[in-house]
């Protein structure tokens, strides 16, 4: 393997949960009740705007799509400022030890101000050469539009990278380009489509990627 690819939320954030509460949240706002346990459980890896156009048709919210998501972005930032996204376990130690060694990008279904925010946080968005958002494609994760851009723009091959997802959408995306997938979910979550490997830990799966793309660490 040449390059490896990165999902960002629920891959190198522990984000999940924290967007559920926000969404949660805002759609209490609009008479909407829904517990973040089950918004984890149906709309993890889930995009925005497919989140968004759900439960404006299925709850008749008099908002437009564009306006749910710009409200939510507001409030996911308010959200950050104040409490900050964690680092999913045993990421900080793989990036460092992959820097400089193997090209690595963030190839997300988020919005990508939102990502680089949070990486630049972490102090993170030095490590990545690119971050790639399915919202730059004609059409976001479960298509693989966002990964074949990533390969073409690193110049790779499919076959010749990795991508480690945690989610259906964005394992789907990475089978659907042909290239390598690493699920790591904790939650044991059944799959539509076989990963080449699956963990559930970043931790775990650490000396898989470090084999992988033969490097030492």
């Amino acid at each position: 393997m040449q390059t490896i690819f990165f999902d960002f939320d629920g891959t190198l954030v522990d984000s999940e949960r924290f967007h559920a509460v926000n969404w949660s949240q805002y759609l209490a706002n609009h008479g909407v009740e829904l517990s973040t346990d089950t918004f984890m459980s149906q709309y993890a890896g889930v995009t925005w705007p497919q989140i968004a156009e759900h439960f404006i048709s299925q709850y008749n919210i008099p908002v437009t799509e564009m306006v749910m998501i710009e409200e939510m972005e507001a409030l996911t930032e308010t959200m950050i400022i104040e409490k900050g996204i964690p680092p999913m376990p045993g990421v900080d130690e793989l990036l460092k030890t992959l820097s400089g060694k193997v090209p690595m990008a963030v190839v997300t279904g988020a919005p990508k101000d939102y990502v680089q925010g949070v990486l630049a946080q972490h102090g993170w968005l030095s490590l990545f050469e690119h971050v790639f958002s399915g919202y730059e494609v004609a059409s976001n994760k479960p298509a693989p539009d966002v990964y074949l851009q990533a390969c073409k723009t690193m110049s790779v091959l499919p076959e010749n990278a990795v991508a480690v997802e945690d989610s259906r959408t964005g394992l789907m995306s990475a089978l659907s380009a042909n290239i390598h997938a690493v699920f790591v979910n904790s939650h044991n979550m059944k799959l539509p489509a076989h990963a080449q490997y699956s963990f559930t830990s970043m931790k775990e799966a650490t000396p898989a990627l470090l084999s992988l793309l033969k490097v030492n660490d």
